[in-house]
């Protein structure tokens, strides 16, 4: 995307806060490490997410979950593709609340067909989050529920993505140690041959390598690094662009201007002006997202799905909806009956390791006056 329509930076860093929220469809072809949790929600089109461990497409619908401290890149595969990013930043709230977040994490892709019970429980959250930020709704300590509630999904060993496809070829395996080379020395003086010497290989064999794989020669790819490695102390108004044109490695204020409206299709200055905008903050509470129409089609479906969720399992989900209890089974059902005393009985087929019989009382659900909404698959 080559301009700022369709972006929108919700950003607690501004105010020592540790929860981000982004909607962007920016090329970002750039590896990047951070120490906060990241969670990528495809809004629409296709991105590739590439980590030091896997490598995988995620289409609209589908997310990623990035641990912290590990190196990525998510890459747009679509030209009209449009993703939502969360950042939880532990480094911005108390040791005592967070312990280690390096030993919590792993990193993994969410869909539908696969590790369910995450990944319904995640874009809920999600949708919880996005309303809260739209209406006029702010409440810092429903926030500060919902933020606990992402990370604690997103660090349930159950609920790790399970499709992680390993780079297999040692061509991958050294390109990924070039990376974390520039990624670790970008700020330095730092020429290809530094990053041959370092790992021991021949001055043609890294400029192919990286060529390769970035899709860029070296100069321009250690360029566009500095300036991502630079969008934090940017986008915190601190400091003037030529000092932070210096402080990311670039040669001048007008190298660094350059490479970034090459990354983001618009100067530092309009880049920060804007994100400052949607920073508004009163006694009231966080300014409202402001959203085209566009983007309010786009974030419908996470609203629709963010509701007063009463049970979850891998196999049940039972809801709320105003004075009506509502339930409906992820696989198929054999029968169901509603009891005198108000409960709700679900024959599902028997799957081990529950009991090896035609069918199973997998729950049995209060409802009040005996109420039963369901939707037979």
């Amino acid at each position: 995307m080559k301009n700022m329509e369709g972006y929108y930076d919700f950003s607690g860093q501004k105010f020592g806060y540790p929860l981000s929220l982004s909607i962007n469809g920016f090329m970002q072809d750039v590896f990047a490490r951070q120490s906060s949790l990241e969670i990528s929600y495809v809004l629409q089109g296709s991105y590739e997410a590439v980590t030091e461990h896997f490598t995988e497409t995620i289409h609209a619908g589908e997310m990623v979950v990035i641990a912290p401290d590990e190196i990525h890149l998510l890459a747009k595969r679509q030209a009209d593709s449009m993703v939502l990013t969360i950042h939880i930043d532990f480094s911005r709230m108390a040791d005592s609340m967070v312990g280690d977040p390096k030993e919590s994490f792993r990193s993994g892709v969410f869909r539908a067909g696969q590790n369910r019970t995450g990944y319904f429980a995640l874009k809920r959250k999600i949708g919880a989050l996005v309303r809260m930020l739209i209406e006029e709704k702010s409440n810092l300590l429903r926030l500060n529920v919902l933020m606990a509630e992402l990370v604690l999904v997103a660090a349930s060993s159950d609920a790790v993505g399970v499709s992680q496809l390993p780079l297999q070829s040692a061509h991958q395996e050294n390109y990924m140690k070039a990376i974390r080379y520039i990624d670790t020395h970008f700020r330095e003086p730092l020429s290809l041959g530094d990053v041959a010497q370092q790992l021991s290989f021949s001055l043609s064999y890294t400029s192919k390598l990286l060529k390769k794989y970035t899709g860029l020669p070296f100069v321009k790819y250690l360029s566009y690094v500095r300036v991502r490695g630079s969008l934090e102390a940017l986008l915190e108004g601190r400091e003037q662009i030529e000092q932070i044109a210096l402080d990311c490695g670039m040669a001048s204020a007008k190298a660094y201007t350059t490479t970034f409206k090459e990354l983001y299709g618009v100067l530092p200055s309009a880049y920060r002006k804007q994100f400052q905008s949607n920073l508004r903050y009163s006694g009231q509470g966080y300014r409202r997202m402001e959203l085209d129409d566009a983007q309010k089609q786009l974030l419908r479906h996470l609203l629709d799905e963010e509701t007063s969720v009463l049970y979850e399992d891998e196999r049940l989900v039972v809801w709320q909806e105003g004075d009506t209890v509502c339930c409906q089974a992820k696989a198929g059902w054999q029968g169901a009956e509603v009891r005198a005393d108000g409960k709700c009985l679900l024959h599902l087929p028997a799957v081990q390791p529950f009991r090896e019989q035609s069918k199973t009382d997998l729950s049995a659900v209060d409802f009040p006056n005996g109420a039963c909404k369901s939707d037979k698959k």
